[in-house]
């Protein structure tokens, strides 16, 4: 999890106050990068970026953001690309690398490919990145929406970040979306690009955001294929998806520091983390150690018994934390 902003001027005027509206939203997103922080403002005032950092892939200072390309954009990113390394492979003949991080093959992705970059990324992600040569933002956000993107616009001024609460003081007032609120109610989610917040837009999920020549515009570039197989049997689905899931696991191990799990004691939980950490022939690779969060004294909620089943089952080190009213 890292943070990501920006403010940009959709007219192209210089925006008064730019560094300390940047340095404030990074602050309030503080705890989403603890491993760094950064700003980049543009030479005329007009655009700005900002990041805290919570480095996964390559710990050094290379990686750090925002991140400056030869090809003169800058980048921010929250997320992970999971072929990564494959895309390094394709991409370094067209691009000089400096670090091993996921973010400068979006980079790379981005100057090799333009818009179309996304089509190649494997993963979760939200960023933007400014094109100096084109005079041009362009924001994206991951085909299912696991990354927030929250932006606001506001006259000629587009505001963006990961959390809404990093947009507030830029809104004309704090209002409630009383639709929103009602979708929230009954599905456990605001439907669309709405947010809980008047004014609070999110980019949909699989969606693309551009600024460019005075215009904002938003598209789609990717949906859902909802083809049914009607001939594959029971066993050939099964196998299929004991495939699809041990590789998309797999490639979610993958980084710099260890990987824990969150073991609820529920199937889905259990499930995860047996995949991650038992190898094809049996053995056991020790990565992370295990977490489980207990509701002692409510029956039918204590679901620790499981998650000490499966843990033991894979030799991880379960870490229990009791919660309760008062912890609430």
């Amino acid at each position: 999890m890292c943070g990501i902003a920006g403010i940009i001027d959709v007219d192209g005027r210089s925006i008064e106050g730019l560094g300390r509206g940047l340095a404030w939203m990074n602050r309030r997103q503080a705890h989403r990068g603890p491993d760094g922080g950064g700003l980049w403002r543009h030479r005329n005032r007009t655009v700005g970026l900002a990041h805290r950092r919570l480095a996964v892939f390559d710990l050094s200072e290379a990686a750090a953001q925002p991140m400056h390309g030869a090809d003169a954009s800058v980048l921010v990113l929250n997320g992970s690309i999971y072929n990564h390394r494959e895309l390094r492979a394709e991409l370094r003949t067209h691009w000089d690398f400096r670090s091993r991080s996921d973010t400068e093959c979006v980079q790379a992705a981005y100057s090799r490919w333009g818009d179309d970059c996304v089509h190649h990324l494997r993963g979760m992600f939200a960023f933007a990145i400014w094109d100096e040569r084109r005079n041009r933002l362009l924001c994206a956000r991951d085909r299912l929406g696991l990354k927030p993107f929250m932006y606001a616009r506001i006259g000629s001024r587009l505001y963006f970040a990961s959390e809404a609460k990093a947009l507030l003081p830029f809104l004309p007032a704090i209002e409630t979306d009383q639709r929103a609120l009602a979708e929230y109610v009954v599905l456990q989610c605001p439907l669309q690009e709405h947010t809980l917040f008047e004014h609070v837009l999110q980019l949909r999920p699989g969606h693309r955001l551009i600024v460019e020549a005075g215009r904002q515009r938003i598209e789609r570039y990717w949906d859902l294929d909802r083809d049914i197989d009607t001939g594959m049997t029971a066993e050939a689905a099964h196998d299929r998806l004991r495939q699809l899931l041990t590789d998309a696991i797999g490639v979610h191990r993958l980084g710099d520091v260890a990987v824990g799990s969150y073991l609820s004691g529920g199937l889905d939980s259990s499930l995860v983390h047996l995949l991650a950490t038992t190898a094809t022939d049996g053995d056991v690779e020790h990565s992370g150690d295990a977490f489980h969060g207990r509701f002692p004294g409510l029956e039918g909620y204590d679901e620790s018994r499981y998650a000490h089943i499966v843990a033991d089952a894979s030799a991880t080190r379960l870490h229990v934390e009791d919660l309760g009213v008062d912890d609430f």
